[in-house]
């Protein structure tokens, strides 16, 4: 998987895109920025538009193609980035780190990627949000991206059922027309999640 990763990312054109996804850019506009932690965060592009409105960004990807595109773009745009190789499911944080954690078509295991939620709970600050944005699985009858594994795709029902420890101020599933990169490309079904601890 880290292999089939480094070589996208490792093409000079940036898989999708280097404009942020647009539904963490109308979430994350509307914060005070603080500090950030953004998990499978690939090329950077949301690392980079969160940085340039003054937060102060943790990115987590196992790639190191994905790193030296990311720092290559905060370059570029005149900020900085901390961007930490690591597979997401073994990074830690002290508790009461971050204002808000935030995943942007990050797609695994549910046997994963839950626990790894509930793991970094307690490294939010009081009132820290959580933002997800992704597949959901109506997404397997559609060709605009993502896995095709079902169990690696979300549903509202899911998140709300596994992260009932926040409260839940957005969870909606929808049909969306993508055009990020050469990865993202026509009608998308997806969730948008967001909760505040």
């Amino acid at each position: 998987m880290k292999e089939m990763w480094n070589e996208r990312f490792g093409k000079e054109e940036y898989a999708y895109g280097v404009e942020p996804n647009k539904e963490f850019k109308e979430f994350i506009d509307q914060l005070k920025p603080g500090k950030l932690l953004l998990l499978g965060e690939g090329e950077g592009r949301n690392a980079v538009y969160a940085a340039k409105k003054g937060w102060q960004v943790t990115a987590v990807d196992f790639s190191e193609e994905g790193k030296n595109k990311a720092l290559l773009l905060a370059k570029n745009n005149h900020t900085t980035i901390d961007y930490l190789v690591k597979d997401v499911t073994q990074y830690s944080a002290p508790d009461n780190t971050f204002d808000c954690i935030a995943l942007s078509f990050l797609h695994m295991p549910s046997e994963e990627f839950y626990p790894m939620l509930q793991k970094l709970h307690q490294s939010l600050t009081e009132k820290g949000k959580l933002f997800i944005v992704g597949f959901h699985t109506d997404q397997l009858n559609y060709n605009s991206g993502g896995p095709k594994n079902k169990d690696w795709l979300l549903t509202s029902e899911s998140l709300q059922q596994q992260l009932n420890e926040y409260t839940i101020t957005r969870n909606d599933h929808l049909l969306v027309e993508l055009s990020q990169g050469y990865a993202h490309q026509g009608t998308g079904s997806i969730v948008i999640f967001n909760a505040t601890k």
